[in-house]
């Protein structure tokens, strides 16, 4: 599990399926394996690895589990913690489940041999694979993984949000009278935010009123912030942070849109399916889940990457159309039904099933 305090999906989506399993029965216990605190030396990154494997050791050695269930990812930074952990953990008793949030399909072709080898290794190791998205399982089949090693999963979405506020606009000092644009996450360069505020600065060309919040933080913020003073947006563009992930429901509900033009590599992005919660019109581009789940016009409207003048004009597109908007409040929400700890969760007990026969 991810430490408390974590960003990411993970930490989102994996505490609500914890608490489902143990309602159905079933005896869980957690421990950490990814942590809060990310920005480490290569020290510190290293011995923090050691310490979880040895912790992990003496779990399955003095613990009788049926399944080992590993929230990770399949990306080259956590391809050699993995490793590590699990070359490990005692040869014989406990399976191994790995869940990749999120796969780097370059590392199935890499030529580089430590990668290569790592990443072979655990694919062998573990009984059952999870992956988020056709496009992730089709990548493991056609690098040669056995079928019946790989499953389909989905993310537990929590779909019981609040009722939008009147007072949001006024409790966050919000114009009253304009569209908010509600771009949140993790501000990475690969998640879409600086097509985002080009895309705004054509918006404000074309005399169309609106707000972008930006909830969130990462290594890309300073860079957009620099951009918003360097197109004069700064009236239009609301920089909020990080906001603890109970607290984002209120940005959900009461924003207009949501805005991820995303070409990250991540497998279910809970921003996206968040959104479905909160009956979003949503406007990102068709990868991994998100192209499973969601049509268009009834979910979405779908956008090139690294197209700004493509996202203004749907955003343009959105605002223009009440149908548009309703269509995608009562879509997104039938959609996210489908994706309650309920039914995620009996779907991965046949998957455990499956995996540990």
């Amino acid at each position: 599990m991810p430490e408390k305090g974590s960003q990411g999906g993970p930490a989102a989506c994996e505490p609500p399926f914890i608490d489902e399993l143990r309602r159905l029965g079933n005896e869980v216990e957690e421990e950490v394996y990814a942590y809060a605190e990310t920005q480490l030396g290569l020290i510190r990154r290293i011995l923090r690895v050691i310490q979880t494997a040895r912790r992990f050791r003496q779990r399955i050695r003095t613990g009788k589990f049926d399944l080992l269930h590993i929230n990770t990812s399949f990306d080259s930074r956590a391809l050699l913690r993995d490793f590590v952990i699990i070359s490990s953990l005692p040869a014989a008793g406990t399976k191994i489940f790995l869940k990749f949030h999120g796969s780097d399909g370059r590392l199935l072709e890499t030529n580089n041999s430590v990668l290569r080898y790592l990443g072979r290794y655990l694919l062998k190791q573990a009984q059952g694979i999870g992956v988020l998205s056709s496009e992730e399982r089709d990548n493991f089949l056609n690098s040669g993984v056995p079928e019946k090693k790989i499953f389909l999963i989905k993310n537990v979405v929590q779909n019981k949000l609040e009722a939008p506020d009147p007072q949001f606009r006024a409790k966050m000092n919000l114009p009253e009278d304009v569209p908010l644009l509600l771009f949140i996450g993790r501000f990475i360069e690969t998640k879409g935010l600086m097509d985002v505020i080009s895309a705004c600065k054509l918006l404000r060309e074309c005399n169309q009123p609106f707000m972008l919040l930006c909830v969130g933080d990462g290594p890309a913020r300073e860079g957009a912030e620099v951009e918003v003073d360097r197109l004069g947006l700064e009236s239009n563009v609301r920089f909020f942070g990080y906001v603890p992930e109970e607290q984002t429901a209120a940005f959900y509900v009461n924003s207009t849109i949501l805005l991820f033009p995303t070409y990250h590599y991540e497998g279910f992005p809970m921003v996206i399916f968040n959104a479905t919660a909160a009956g979003l019109p949503i406007i990102t581009t068709r990868i991994r889940a998100a192209a499973d789940y969601l049509k268009e016009p009834n979910n979405c409207l779908w956008v090139e990457p690294r197209r700004p003048d493509l996202l203004a004009d749907r955003i343009i597109e959105v605002l223009g159309s009440a149908e548009v908007r309703a269509t995608a409040n009562s879509s997104n929400k039938q959609l996210s039904s489908h994706f309650s700890a309920e039914i995620v969760t009996e779907e991965y007990l046949k998957v455990y099933e499956r995996a540990s026969g």
